[in-house]
């Protein structure tokens, strides 16, 4: 009797002892990655050297007990924590999140450099990912791209991202907010201002453009009011911005725009051909779609940047515009 009252005392106090132990709480003001590939015992240990855990066995019996799959990533302890509370937060991917914005008029290649400067993901791996058509199919989206479809935000990022990850982070905010125009714009009648239907795809590659050439808000009705007129006249659109885009893409952009890259050959060139550009020549905000949506209509066909850079001069034939070039850009 005496043997398994002893035994009874040994599981009992062992189990009051576990218990305490791995509820036992130290202060913590640390930050560790957990990275991928490593066994539950190695994490363990890692822990423990960084003093982020009392005893890597401890920590080892409670996980085989839980038996979740431990994720990989930075994460920060400041605070209190037990070995189960540092097991939970693992096991919960609660990783230290990095914010990383795309700002409106970003493109494709200008994220891909800021990612690769804030040390998130290679610029090349990205770029692989975004201009690959078979990868936009796979999100049931339209275009050669994913140019357009990532809106101006700022995104909580982690350590271990893939360029999939990153696209489905972007492509959330964009379902949530922008495709809440597709039925308005594509249900539109456009015939005062182009023709009748509009696609959604159409609509945000104007809104690209839009977004390009002014930062002035309430000139962009106006601003979508000019394209959709020199589209209807069947006018080259005559658009910088997609000169700049064009050369972007083949690596030939030096940061200054001359008369040599004007007839720079390329279906993005919109001074070489007619119509609007095969996709969206950037990341756009909402006001550029909803000048879309909402055009002004005015005779307009050519504007120009006022003197002071505060906004555009508007004109209705080539002649005035040519004043207005002269007055405006000495």
């Amino acid at each position: 009797m005496k043997k398994i009252f002893l035994a009874l005392f040994s599981v009992i106090f062992t189990f009051t002892l576990l218990t305490v132990l791995l509820n036992y709480k130290l202060s913590l003001s640390k930050e560790i990655e957990i990275q991928k590939g490593l066994s539950i015992s190695q994490i363990g240990e890692n822990l423990e050297n960084n003093n982020i855990i009392l005893n890597r066995y401890l920590f080892l019996i409670y996980a085989l007990v839980k038996k979740e799959p431990l994720k990989a990533g930075i994460y920060e302890f400041k605070g209190k924590y037990s070995i189960i509370d540092v097991y939970n937060k693992i096991a919960k991917g609660e990783i230290k999140l990095k914010l990383f914005t795309i700002v409106p008029g970003d493109d494709l290649i200008d994220i891909s450099e800021k990612l690769e400067k804030e040390n998130i993901i290679e610029k090349r791996e990205f770029l692989d990912y975004v201009f690959n058509k078979e990868n936009v199919k796979k999100f049931g989206l339209v275009g050669d791209s994913f140019e357009g479809y990532f809106p101006p935000e700022s995104y909580a990022v982690g350590k271990n991202e893939t360029p999939e990850s990153l696209t489905k982070k972007f492509l959330e905010i964009f379902n949530e907010r922008y495709l809440l125009y597709k039925d308005l714009i594509e249900k539109k009648d456009y015939s005062d201002f182009y023709k009748s239907k509009i696609s959604f795809y159409e609509a945000m590659i104007i809104a690209s453009m839009i977004e390009k050439e002014t930062f002035v808000e309430e000139e962009k009705p106006t601003i979508a009011g000019v394209i959709f007129n020199r589209l209807k006249a069947n006018m080259r659109l005559q658009i910088d911005p997609t000169v700049i885009y064009a050369l972007k893409l083949t690596n030939k952009w030096n940061g200054k725009l001359g008369k040599k890259d004007i007839v720079y050959k390329s279906p993005f060139n919109t001074y070489q051909t007619n119509g609007l550009p095969p996709t969206p020549i950037c990341s756009f905000s909402l006001s550029s779609l909803k000048a879309v949506l909402n055009p002004t209509k005015t005779n307009y066909y050519y504007y120009v940047l006022s003197k002071d850079k505060s906004k555009h001069i508007f004109s209705e034939n080539y002649k005035t515009h040519l004043k207005n070039i002269e007055e405006n850009l000495k």
